[in-house]
């Protein structure tokens, strides 16, 4: 965002009413976006999870509260909502993270393996919110290969249709395939660091899944 680059720098002065929201689904990279967007100086969050944050999925009008102090959010508190924050919050920049469909299924089945309620030392609250934003964006709790394929192609879809003639508000971005700072940092009006593009959240592939 040019001429953005101090209102959005962590720290330096109130956040910006132009943000940044990662509209990936969960698995496409969502935390390297998260990672690099820091990098490049913005305080992005990923997965929020707070009452705030809870609250706001409930009524549906993309206020998220922890908006009024960074500078974005990633992962899928955005999906169900990117009308609405392209609503609410006008300017804003929008990232969606793709993938191989086929490794992207895979790596969802090794994540939905792990049951929602051992993770509530992320939070009280964390189980519940991500049980709604599962069954929000995905119908189904469980991990199920057709209605994920489905669910995926749906979404890329849509978003490039609803973003259709607006290319400086939408990058595509598929990290797994190797794009990184080279798009993201231009995207955003900002100089590519010099440094690698972040990994995160990368697990040991079985034979035949190359990450």
């Amino acid at each position: 965002m040019p001429g953005d680059h101090a209102q959005f720098a962590s720290g330096k002065a109130p956040a910006s009413s132009r943000k940044v929201f990662g509209l990936g689904l969960s698995r496409t990279g969502t935390r390297s976006l998260t990672r690099a967007l820091r990098t490049l100086g913005l305080d992005v969050r990923h997965y929020p999870a707070d009452r705030g944050t809870w609250d706001t999925l409930m009524r549906g009008d993309a206020r998220f509260p922890v908006l009024d102090h960074c500078d974005g959010i990633a992962d899928i508190t955005c999906v169900p909502y990117y009308e609405e924050l392209d609503q609410a919050w006008a300017g804003s920049k929008y990232i969606l993270t793709v993938r191989d469909e086929e490794s992207w299924l895979r790596s969802c089945q090794f994540h939905w393996a792990r049951p929602v309620e051992s993770k509530r030392g992320k939070g009280q609250e964390y189980p519940e919110l991500q049980r709604f934003l599962r069954a929000a964006v995905y119908a189904c709790l469980e991990f199920d290969e057709d209605r994920f394929r489905r669910v995926y192609r749906r979404h890329v879809d849509s978003v490039r249709r609803y973003f259709a003639d607006r290319e400086e508000d939408l990058l595509v971005l598929d990290i797994a395939a190797g794009e990184g700072y080279e798009r993201l940092a231009p995207f955003l009006g900002l100089p590519i660091p010099d440094e690698p593009f972040p990994h995160q959240g990368r697990r040991p592939a079985p034979v035949g899944d190359p990450q």
